[in-house]
């Protein structure tokens, strides 16, 4: 009868769960939302694509003259951001020289297929599948030198 009482107690008090699609929660104003690319910023420095630990940004650069200097400077072409990846860190936002790349306070990522989180930004679409990570300059192996004897006096 105790536990029935405080059923009925707490029955008719007032609502506390609401309903999420139709009633959202603001987020908070550093709050980390999923990614997107300002493409007419970006130097294509591929320094995102090297620093991210979850390699879910792919970028295809290519070298054009924009300006008509006769220069060709990188160009990103393409550019994907996989959400089905990211973690949401911020590493990349932080090394990027030219802050194109920033959190929005989007957070709703859902698919059917984990193919459908890949976002692509820029001309050309970038394979998704592809694992994007960076190629890695091998350093040269330095000479073993040999040890050096002492003379015998």
């Amino acid at each position: 009868m105790k536990g029935m009482g405080i059923t009925l107690k707490h029955l008719f008090d007032n609502k506390v769960t609401r309903q999420y699609p139709e009633y959202k929660k603001e987020t908070f104003e550093r709050s980390r939302g999923m990614l997107t690319v300002d493409m007419d910023r970006c130097i294509a420095c591929l320094q995102c694509m090297r620093i991210c630990p979850d390699h879910c940004i792919s970028i295809e650069q290519e070298k054009r003259d924009a300006d008509g200097s006769g220069k060709a400077k990188p160009y990103a072409v393409g550019f994907v951001i996989d959400d089905s990846r990211c973690m949401y860190c911020s590493l990349c936002v932080e090394v990027c020289p030219v802050n194109c790349i920033y959190h929005t306070e989007e957070f709703e990522a859902q698919a059917y297929n984990r193919l459908e989180l890949a976002r692509q930004f820029g001309e050309r679409p970038v394979d998704p599948t592809i694992d994007p990570k960076p190629a890695v300059k091998k350093k040269p192996k330095a000479a073993k030198k040999a040890p050096k004897k002492e003379a015998a006096a």
